[in-house]
């Protein structure tokens, strides 16, 4: 399985140049996605995990232990978690190039003619860049979200940002939680390597590794704290020193020997509140991504919240 990287560096030094007051603005409209620029993937482990990830029931089973991804962890750890979590993203069959040329303030004449066939209508980062460059205010901001969110998070073409994100971006500004949608091509990409034989991870691999070492015994206090809301799960992970490196076989043997007790059902940043464990009566929940949609089955998720396992 391959991560695929995507100008990183660019994007953390445009990040960087901002003064506080600008990143806590950008914090306030779009959540904590930004850091995820700063978080370094050890492709060890998450080669290893994806081994054990069950595609049927959308959920990593090592040895004894299944464990599921969860959009109340997703949520929180975005920042999402005190806005309106259930306010998801539906996907809207309608034009965008207009909406694409003004927030790169370029006439629709020119996103047209420089756009990409990679799998559907794409434009290039550079273009992107440039226009982030050139933007100011909350104008500059969009733009920034939408290439972290488009090159980061869903790295689907190296380079190029596709233009369906831009109903996505709208949507999140009008208060939708990212968090399903995010969830949902990662628990798609995870399916076609396992199912498929697929060689690139299209997901959001930061995430995923956060949540996978969210769930090991941290023995560092600073990450165990209590959650409460001014809390940022994702600075105080990238703050928190962990145990060196492991190679593939190391963690592959940690994973298929791997027991209730070395687990951590309750990731620390987490809090008790309400879980989404069903739809009108439905166990199985359907959720839609970018490109996809997919089944969810949410009850799984009571292991993480004190309950018993539910995977039979």
């Amino acid at each position: 399985m391959d991560c695929r990287r995507n100008s990183e560096d660019e994007l953390k030094g445009i990040w960087q140049s901002w003064d506080e007051a600008k990143k806590t603005r950008f914090q306030e409209k779009y959540g904590d996605v930004a850091q995820l620029l700063f978080v370094k993937l050890h492709d060890a482990l998450l080669k290893a995990m994806v081994c054990f990830g069950d595609p049927t029931y959308r959920c990593f089973t090592f040895n004894e232990v299944d464990i599921v991804l969860t959009i109340k962890e997703y949520s929180t750890l975005l920042l999402y978690d005190f806005r309106d979590p259930l306010r998801r993203y539906w996907k809207l069959n309608v034009d965008f190039w207009r909406p694409l040329a003004n927030l790169m303030g370029v006439p629709v004449d020119t996103v047209k003619a420089r756009l990409k066939d990679k799998n559907g209508h794409c434009i290039s980062w550079s273009d992107i860049r440039d226009a982030i460059g050139k933007a100011s205010g909350d104008r500059h901001l969009a733009l920034f979200a939408f290439a972290v969110y488009r090159l980061i998070v869903f790295p689907k073409a190296l380079g190029y940002v596709s233009v369906e994100l831009a109903n996505f971006l709208f949507q999140i500004e009008k208060g939708v939680n990212p968090a399903p949608t995010v969830l949902v091509e990662t628990i798609i990409s995870l399916y076609f390597i396992r199912r498929k034989g697929d060689k690139c991870f299209l997901g959001c691999a930061q995430l995923l590794f956060i949540w996978m070492k969210s769930h090991f015994r941290c023995l560092y206090k600073r990450f165990r704290q209590v959650f409460v809301p001014s809390t940022k799960p994702i600075e105080e992970f990238l703050e928190t020193k962990w145990p060196p490196n492991q190679s593939i076989e190391e963690w592959f043997q940690n994973l298929s020997t791997l027991t209730y007790q070395e687990i951590e059902w309750r990731a620390p940043w987490m809090i008790r509140s309400t879980v989404l464990i069903g739809c009108s009566g439905h166990l199985w929940v359907p959720l839609t991504g970018i490109w996809r949609a997919i089944s969810y089955s949410s009850l799984m998720v009571l292991r993480q919240y004190g309950y018993g396992q539910c995977l039979i």
